[in-house]
């Protein structure tokens, strides 16, 4: 007797997730979902554990006017939340948030609405505190960023990371005073990354 086939986490983001994310104007499938906000791309991705059982769900933004993480032009129809300089895990707190669930389909399903119900909640209002054109990635200045008071609605990355995409965010604004502060934070933050080193130093240079 074969033994029955164990439930799909696409399966139950196509049954649950996916209509919901449509209807926020999200397009894609399989796992990850893409939006546009402006001239940022916004994207969710599920992610499962290596060891089954469980998944997260990945929030990130993105602004099209500076390169993704790998240096390259970001294409708002392919880019993933990895390759996005700006990502967060969806949680109603600060703890990392998964979603367990056993082996039949019925809790997998389960699962995925209880992610859903929190996405509805929280979800689409921390992409718009991250993207908006009021936003704090759009307003904070250097000075406020090396001391953390601004507010990026828990996306981020490395300090470092950010600086540099901060820094290349203003230069495409034409904001040249803020592009060279964030750069030389970055700078004196840097250590031993030698490719970003050269990218903040370009930055810093710049007149």
């Amino acid at each position: 007797m074969s033994q029955a086939a164990k439930p799909r986490l696409e399966a139950a983001i196509r049954t649950a997730l996916a209509p919901v994310l449509r209807g926020d104007g999200f397009s894609g499938s399989g796992r990850t979902f893409r939006r546009m906000s402006g001239n940022w791309v916004q994207v969710l991705s599920v992610q499962g554990s290596r060891q089954g059982g469980s998944f997260a769900v990945n929030l990130a933004v993105h602004p099209l006017a500076i390169p993704d993480v790998m240096g390259n032009k970001p294409d708002p129809k392919k880019i993933t939340e990895e390759l996005c300089e700006f990502r967060r895990r969806l949680s109603e707190s600060n703890a990392d948030q998964w979603w367990k669930y056993d082996v039949s389909e019925e809790s997998l399903l389960s699962a995925v609405r209880e992610a859903v119900a929190v996405y509805r909640r929280i979800g689409s209002e921390l992409f718009q505190r991250a993207s908006n054109p009021h936003s704090g990635l759009h307003a904070v200045l250097a000075a406020d960023f090396s001391t953390g008071a601004y507010d990026s609605a828990g996306f981020g990355s490395t300090k470092v990371r950010m600086a540099l995409a901060l820094a290349r965010l203003r230069k495409s604004e034409s904001n040249l005073e803020q592009a060279k502060a964030f750069a030389a934070y970055g700078l004196m933050h840097v250590g031993g990354a030698t490719l970003l080193r050269r990218e903040l130093e370009v930055l810093t240079a710049q007149q």
